[in-house]
C-alpha cells in the first residue's frame, strides 16, 4: 500500500527541469542549449528503474517531441540511456551510474554520515534519506530503511522531492542564506506553485526550525505521507543537505513526528556534529 502511495505521489510531481534550462540560457551567449536539452532528458527519469517513452519525457521536460527523439537516441548512443526489449521506452544508463559513483568519491560526505543515519532509521522504523538541493527539488543521494522495517515506500537514491511541496524541501530553504532563499522562493512561484500556501508552510516551518531544529510535513508531500525533516550542514558549506525521515501517516502521526522522531533525528545530528561530521 506504501508503495502505491509512493507511486501516485511521484506521478502527480511536475518536474522543474524545462523553466530552470529556460532560465539559464536567457541572456547567456555561453550557455549551450543543446547540452542543457540533454540533461533535461536526463533530469526527467525521478529514480534508476523507471522507464519512460518519448511522449513521457517531452511531457515532463516540455521539449518537442522530435526534438526528445533525436536527444534520446543521442543518449543511447553514448550509454547515458538504456531502452527495453522493444525499442520504445528508455531508461538510465550505466554512463549516469559512473557519474554519480564519480559524485560520491569526490564527495564524501554522505559516506560519512551513511552509520548515524542507517542507526537512525532502524531506531525510527522508516525511511531516512539525505537530500541535497538541484533546481527546484531536493535529491536524494542516499537512502536508508530501518533492519526489520516492514513497510516500504518506492522512492530510491535519485527520487526529487519538490521544494515547494515537502519537509525536506522546507528544511533545505531554512538553511539558504536570505538573497538566495528569496531567488529560490520566487522561481517556485513562477514554476506554478501556490505563492500563500507556499509562504505560510514556509513561515512555519522556519519557524519550528529555529525552535525545535526540525520541522514536520503532514500530508504535504501526499495526503497518506508524513515526514520530519532538518537541514544538515556539510564541513566546508559544500553542498545544501538535508535529513528527512517518512513513512505512512498512520504510523508517522503528527504526535509521533514531534514528540519522538524529530528529538531522534536531533540527536543523530548531534552526535555527528560532537564528532566534527557536520557543522
Amino acid at each position: 500500500m506504501a508503495q502505491a502511495m509512493a507511486a501516485r505521489a511521484g506521478a502527480t510531481t511536475r518536474d522543474p527541469v524545462a523553466p530552470d534550462a529556460a532560465e539559464s540560457e536567457d541572456g547567456d551567449r555561453q550557455f549551450v542549449t543543446a547540452l542543457a536539452r540533454g540533461l533535461q532528458v536526463l533530469r526527467a527519469f525521478r529514480d534508476a528503474a523507471e522507464m519512460l517513452g518519448n511522449r513521457e519525457i517531452a511531457a515532463r521536460t516540455g521539449l518537442p517531441k522530435p526534438t526528445v527523439s533525436r536527444l534520446t537516441h543521442t543518449l543511447l548512443s553514448l550509454g547515458y540511456l538504456v531502452h527495453d526489449p522493444q525499442g520504445e521506452r528508455y531508461g538510465l544508463g550505466p554512463a549516469v551510474l559512473a557519474l554519480s559513483a564519480a559524485f560520491l568519491r569526490q564527495n564524501s560526505f554522505p559516506q560519512m554520515v551513511k552509520p548515524f543515519l542507517q542507526d537512525l532509521a532502524t531506531a525510527v522504523q522508516a525511511h531516512v534519506a539525505l537530500g541535497l538541493l538541484d533546481g527546484l527539488s531536493s535529491v536524494y543521494v542516499q537512502l536508508w530503511r530501518g533492519q526489520g522495517q516492514r513497510i516500504v515506500l518506492s522512492s530510491e537514491v535519485g527520487y526529487r522531492l519538490p521544494l515547494a511541496r515537502s519537509a525536506m524541501g522546507m528544511a533545505t530553504l531554512s538553511s539558504l542564506d536570505e538573497p538566495e532563499r528569496n531567488a529560490l522562493l520566487t522561481r517556485l512561484r513562477r514554476d506554478g506553485a501556490d505563492g500563500m500556501r507556499l509562504d505560510q508552510t514556509y513561515r512555519r516551518c522556519a519557524q519550528e526550525i529555529a525552535e525545535h531544529g526540525f520541522c514536520v510535513g503532514v500530508g504535504i508531500w501526499h495526503q497518506d505521507i508524513n515526514a520530519v525533516a532538518a537541514p544538515i550542514h556539510a564541513p566546508g558549506g559544500r553542498g545544501r543537505f538535508a535529513v528527512n525521515i517518512s513513512g505512512p501517516a498512520f504510523l508517522l502521526t503528527e504526535e509521533v513526528l514531534r514528540r519522538d522522531t524529530g528529538p531522534k533525528l536531533m540527536e543523530t545530528i548531534a552526535r555527528m556534529r560532537a564528532l566534527g561530521i557536520v557543522d
